[in-house]
C-alpha cells in the first residue's frame, strides 16, 4: 500500500473541517464514540485497504450508515478513503472513498 502522507494531512484536516474529527472535553459523547457517515452515492464500494486496486469486500447504498470506533483517513495518490468497520474484512477494518460519504 503506497501512503502519500501530505494527501492523509490534507484528509484528516479536511474532516476535521467537515466535523468529522472532535476533540477535546467539550466533544459529545457520539463523536468521542468514533465516526459515523452516510453514504451519499447510489453504490459505494468498501475496499480491504485504501487503494483503488483493493478488493471491494462489501457494497453499501445511498443512505446506508457506515463508521468506525475511531476516525481515520488516508490517502493513495489522488483518492482520500476514510475506515469503516466490516466484518466482511479480514481484519475488521474497511475502507471507503471520502467522496462517497458525509459525516453524521
Amino acid at each position: 500500500m503506497r501512503m502519500n502522507r501530505l494527501t492523509a494531512a490534507a484528509l484528516v484536516t479536511a474532516l476535521g473541517f467537515a466535523g468529522a474529527l472532535v476533540t477535546g472535553p467539550g466533544a459529545s459523547a457520539s463523536a468521542q464514540a468514533g465516526c459515523q457517515y452516510k453514504v451519499l452515492w447510489p453504490t459505494a464500494g468498501v475496499y480491504e485497504n485504501p487503494n483503488p486496486n483493493s478488493v471491494v469486500v462489501k457494497t453499501k447504498h445511498a443512505g446506508d450508515i457506515v463508521g468506525a470506533s475511531t476516525c481515520e483517513g488516508a490517502g493513495y495518490n489522488e483518492y482520500g478513503y476514510v475506515l469503516v468497520t466490516t466484518d466482511a474484512a479480514a481484519d475488521g477494518r474497511g475502507w471507503m472513498r471520502v467522496e462517497a460519504v458525509v459525516p453524521v
